[in-house]
């Protein structure tokens, strides 16, 4: 009875399997190839000329068409269309795991949970990153950890493997196991090839150290941090963290590497070498006794966004030196963020031209930014 019944199991996950995967014909594979090698307009043209016949064929379809579509109501039609039509197809739960996405940008956890938690693809192992992604906005630290190791051991080097790291480290934080968190990053520094993102390992691995109390290595890793890249939104909040440790442990952290002095050289003009980018022309200029501290968030129009700070002189500094380019620029607190309130910006402008224009300036001159509408 024990080898039936085992027989019996195996045929019912094979079952399972060419459910899901299943066999599209020659046309529905080019169309897919098309889709993942991203040939988006190639994809799109294809599509009125495809007759499906099975269900992994129409539900490849149905889930093409709602990615798509720009109409956010329309889209989480067409994905629950082929959820509801074709729930054991492949791209039947591909649908699933894209609404969840959805519902996650919006912050609707337990919508987002109950669609990953009904795929059971193997192929898509990725679900168990945004299952990780749920619980750490909840700060359900062992939910994070149970669903970000999950996915490690199924894709030890995939898409989402260094993300999974960064959560289950800020799920040990948030739990206060600070060792645990120093060591899940050193586990990531050790493997070939990670971390990609550098400035941000470091910033991590600066706050847990910070956290566990080691003050000397929390502030060469912010130091090491910092100088990847001077003037991006992390460096200003690895700054903070080191005024902080300052503030602790006083003259011991030395911060002069903050504001280092350099050889003067005069440079020779080279009529070879590109000219740098004026700065842009705006129909309406700011006047020169505006205050740089804004009393109120901007109400409307299109601005740029040049930093997020937890203290106000690294907001005033940006903002000011964003004045020193004859561009307007301001500061404001967002009470709503008590992290980190302060919120420097450049504008406003006109139109998108000049709202461009100015972020490639600023971009010219390292400073971080992107386009924001109030």
């Amino acid at each position: 009875m024990v080898p039936i019944r085992n027989a019996i199991l195996t045929l019912g996950l094979i079952l399972i399997s060419v459910a899901l995967c299943g066999t599209l014909r020659k046309e529905f594979q080019a169309l897919e190839r098309a889709w993942e090698q991203g040939r988006i307009n190639e994809a799109a043209s294809q599509i009125a000329s495809l007759k499906p016949k099975s269900d992994n064929e129409k539900a490849l379809l149905q889930f093409i068409t709602a990615c798509l579509n720009p109409d956010r109501e329309s889209c989480l039609f067409g994905y629950q269309s082929a959820i509801d039509q074709y729930p054991n197809t492949h791209y039947g739960q591909m649908s699933m795991l894209y609404r969840a996405k959805i519902h996650i940008l919006e912050r609707e956890h337990a919508q987002a949970k109950q669609l990953l938690n009904r795929i059971n693809s193997a192929k898509i192992p990725q679900r168990f990153y945004w299952l990780a992604v749920c619980a750490e906005q909840i700060d359900d630290y062992a939910a994070t950890i149970t669903n970000a190791e999950s996915y490690l051991r199924l894709e030890p080097r995939g898409q989402y493997s260094e993300e999974c790291q960064y959560l289950i480290t800020h799920a040990y934080l948030g739990q206060n196991k600070t060792q645990s968190a120093i060591s899940t990053l050193n586990k990531l520094n050790a493997q070939s090839g990670y971390p990609t993102d550098r400035q941000y390992f470091h910033y991590l691995l600066g706050t847990a150290y910070q956290k566990a109390g080691n003050w000397q290595e929390a502030l060469s890793q912010f130091k090491t941090g910092i100088e990847i890249s001077r003037y991006s939104q992390l460096a200003y909040q690895m700054e903070d963290r080191l005024f902080e440790l300052k503030q602790s442990h006083g003259s011991k952290v030395n911060l002069s590497f903050l504001f280092p002095y350099t050889d003067l050289h005069i440079a020779v003009e080279d009529t070879q070498v590109n000219q740098p980018l004026p700065p842009p022309v705006l129909q309406n200029t700011q006047p020169a006794d505006t205050p740089l501290r804004s009393s109120t968030k901007p109400s409307s129009g299109l601005y740029v966004q040049t930093g997020r700070f937890g203290v106000e002189a690294n907001a005033r500094s940006i903002a000011y030196r964003i004045r020193q380019l004859k561009l307007p620029a301001g500061y404001y607190e967002d009470k709503s963020n008590k992290s980190v309130p302060w919120v420097s910006f450049c504008g406003p402008f006109a139109n998108t031209e000049e709202q461009k224009s100015a972020m490639a300036y600023l971009k010219e001159n390292n400073i971080d930014c992107f386009a924001t509408r109030y």
